[in-house]
């Protein structure tokens, strides 16, 4: 095969994720011709996909050394920073190739570094000559942006344009929900309806699907247990999991983490350890991580994300295992019913009030267990003693600095006036951004001589900063969690005030079960007077700072084991009451019958895959195609399937068939496929959105990408008309003769006899279920 041939059918690999197929047919190219920089830098990004970091980082090196006058190569291995979250570096390469012809793509990975790096003003005005108003990315990029830079209402502005041009677009809708948390002006009933909503749209049809599991169904036996987070390592999240899973039972469970985002420091290998498995899934998709757990066979799956960064809320969606959990990631509900429970407890979710969607399960010794990092240097004596003047601090996200928070610290500062306010937070990097903080701080009445900004620093430095500050104060809406957990451990007391939501209640928890509740305050005068009266006597102070720690050592808040036994137990209660309902065996010890699918224009065996839940032990798939060269169970038409029995098959699955029918040809192909299947058995077809395709048209966007398919970039005219190298290579069936949308394919199913129809729309293409009446 012709070189330039190679490299096309190595990219089609590539593009459609075959990653394997695509790297043995990239390294047969290099080994031909070694100075490649396109195969090699090829060979980078299949690296990076597939999680190899070290690799991707030598070989996109050698790709650029071998051209280093290519700017496209330049961007790229600036993207593969960005992946990494090595910022600093896409920043030094990509910044000097703005004036060198960097593509917008390349600006908005630019844009990403800098608003990590606590830069969003900058990061803003370079997106704001990139986002129009039709393109989905960059808006929910720069509503990113503008959540990180504080400015609310522009981010909610840039993320619903998003989800008006992509409505499943789900890290866009989660990034959009975290927002709103940090929103005043939401109540909490508002953020429930919010979140709802995301969940109805990603859940679609998938709740519908009567798709058993193969687990053991036994209430006795050791369970499974995987735990999803982007946040393995050295992040809250890590530092709060770690003492309950080193203090689970190894004999009730077997640990699995699924690591959605790469972390290489000592808390990943601490985590890594208490894990009989450690599998990293950056680079699956959500479909293949559903196969993989499934496939897994875990029993129970827990979300330690909500909808922050490296979420996998949709493959929760889609039921990856029997019993599902969300906990500690997220302070709210994940607006999935799919997710059965979510661990919270009575100061954070009190039981007079709503929720969410999934059960709540209040944990009577609090949600919040800590690592003390082993980095800590010793806590320092309050700088009050040696500067003569309190100093108030508040560490962390800017997003946190809401118009709120800054009245409660401006009344503080007021009552104590002669108080600094030392402020860190990554954002504060920027002069634009202090001097807009500065400016609102003053109109509340604390001068600007008062405030002292300090930048984002590694973590070593961050911890020492506590020696700068007499007293933590909590932010609102949205409390602290991280760094009010690090400021106790450096023995600086921490001030909360309760929110009107969970996110603001988690100060309150984390101070019980700390042991020290006082320091939970109901209202803002209580706040005041707490602060006062501990400036008050700073020799005390310095005492408290000094015995902190073994306060903390005695309390709930490091004793993972309280934590892991509230946990185990009711893991097992959800799992024996998911036991119960399974259909009881016709004799003990018997396995399930094996139901059959059949798998309609199911094609060459390596391109009819059934999507997951249809597991080989559980199935037994039949399939049927029109070309007697596929070797189907059934040589069959789908407007009639006369070869196969009525009342064959327990379910039928039809993937981008009838839309090839004329639309006289489709009321009869979907009879035929009401015939074939059992009393109550269901239909699950998907087919081209047409609605997504004639929105892309009204944006005259006929020839741009709307996704990558395994056979290639699909367009708008595609969806419409048939795939076009298909249609242009000879293959006439492939040729679009019917187009549908939600309402009229569920019109079309209930005309042939179906009931309970249900159609959803993801990733422009329609997914149905129908089931064929019991009687």
């Amino acid at each position: 095969m012709q070189p330039q041939a190679l490299f096309a059918q190595a990219l089609d690999h590539h593009q459609a994720g075959e990653f394997a197929a695509a790297e043995a047919l990239y390294e047969e190219l290099r080994a031909a011709h070694p100075r490649h920089a396109d195969v090699v830098h090829n060979l980078g990004l299949v690296a990076l996909q597939r999680g190899d970091r070290e690799r991707a980082e030598k070989l996109l090196r050698e790709a650029h050394a071998l051209a280093p006058g290519r700017v496209d190569l330049q961007a790229a291995m600036g993207a593969a920073w960005v992946a990494l979250q090595r910022f600093d570096e896409a920043v030094t390469v990509l910044s000097p190739l703005l004036e060198r012809g960097l593509d917008d793509t390349g600006r908005q990975n630019l844009a990403v570094a800098l608003t990590r790096l606590g830069r969003p003003q900058a990061a803003r005005q370079l997106l704001q000559g990139l986002a129009s108003p039709a393109d989905a990315e960059r808006l929910a990029t720069l509503g990113n942006v503008c959540t990180d830079a504080g400015d609310f209402a522009a981010a909610t502005e840039a993320y619903e344009a998003a989800l008006r041009l992509r409505p499943d677009a789900a890290a866009a809708h989660s990034n959009r929900l975290l927002m709103a948390q940090y929103d005043e002006g939401l109540s909490h009933a508002a953020l429930l309806d919010l979140h709802a909503a995301f969940g109805a749209r990603q859940q679609g049809i998938w709740p519908a699907l009567p798709l058993p599991f193969a687990n053991d169904v036994n209430p006795q036996r050791r369970l499974s247990l995987g735990l999803v987070s982007g946040d393995f390592g050295e992040h809250p999240v890590g530092y709060l999991l770690l003492p309950w899973l080193q203090a689970l039972d190894a004999t009730r469970f077997e640990v699995r983490l699924y690591a959605t985002r790469p972390r290489q420091d000592a808390l990943q290998q601490q985590l890594a350890a208490c894990a009989a498995q450690w599998v990293d899934v950056q680079a699956l998709s959500d479909a293949e991580l559903l196969a993989r757990l499934r496939a897994d066979r875990v029993d129970v799956l827990v979300d330690l994300s909500g909808h922050t960064a490296g979420n996998r809320l949709p493959v929760f969606a889609r039921r990856a295992a029997p019993v599902q959990l969300s906990l500690l990631g997220y302070p709210t509900t994940t607006g999935l019913t799919a997710i059965d429970l979510r661990l919270s407890d009575a100061w954070i979710d009190p039981p007079d009030l709503p929720s969410g969607t999934e059960t709540c399960v209040r944990l009577s010794g609090g949600l919040f267990r800590y690592a003390p990092p082993a980095q800590a240097p010793l806590p320092a004596p309050p700088p009050l003693l040696t500067r003569g003047q309190p100093s108030f601090g508040v560490f962390g996200n800017f997003s946190k600095f809401s118009p709120a928070a800054l009245r409660h610290w401006a009344a503080l500062l007021r009552a104590v006036p002669e108080a600094r306010l030392v402020l860190k937070a990554a954002a504060l990097a920027e002069d634009a951004t202090r001097e807009r903080l500065a400016a609102q701080l003053a109109e509340l009445g604390v001068a600007a001589e008062r405030l002292v900004c300090l930048p984002w620093t590694d973590h070593a430095e961050h911890l020492a900063a506590y020696a700068e500050i007499d007293l933590l104060l909590d932010t609102l809406p949205f409390n602290l969690a991280g760094n009010s957990c690090e400021a106790l451990w450096m023995g600086v007391p921490v001030l909360s005030l309760a929110g009107d939501r969970p996110a603001g209640r988690m100060g309150r928890s984390l101070l019980h079960t700390a042991g020290l509740g006082e320091w939970a305050c109901d209202d803002e005068a209580q706040w005041i007077a707490q602060a006062q009266a501990l400036l008050a006597d700073p020799q005390a102070l310095a005492a408290r700072r000094a015995a902190q720690r073994e306060h903390l050592r005695a309390s709930r808040l490091l004793d993972g084991a309280s934590f892991a036994a509230e946990f185990t137990e009711a893991v097992a209660q959800a799992w024996t009451a998911w036991c119960a309902a399974q259909p009881v065996p016709e004799a003990p010890g018997a396995k399930p019958a094996q139901r059959q699918v059949l798998h309609v224009g199911c094609g060459h065996p390596e391109a009819g895959k059934l999507p997951p839940g249809f597991e080989p032990g559980l199935w037994r798939e039949l399939r049927v195609d029109l070309d007697p060269q596929v070797q189907p169970d059934f040589v069959a038409s789908i407007e009639d399937l006369a070869p196969i029995p009525s009342g064959h098959a327990d379910a039928l699955y039809s993937s981008h068939n009838v839309e090839h029918l004329f639309p006289s040809q489709v009321p009869k192909a979907l009879a035929a496929f009401r015939r074939v299947l059992k009393p109550g058995g269901f239909a699950l077809i998907t087919l081209p959105d047409l609605r997504s395709a004639a929105e892309a048209i009204l944006r005259d966007e006929t020839d741009r990408p709307l996704y990558q398919s395994p056979a290639g970039p699909i367009t708008a005219l595609d969806l419409l008309y048939g795939f076009t190298p298909f249609v242009e290579g000879g293959n006439a069936f492939m040729i679009h003769k019917m187009g549908f949308t939600a309402g009229s394919l569920k019109r079309a199913l209930e005309a042939a006899g179906f009931e309970r129809v249900q159609v959803s729309s993801h990733s422009h293409a329609l997914w149905a279920v129908g089931f064929r009446p019991t009687d």
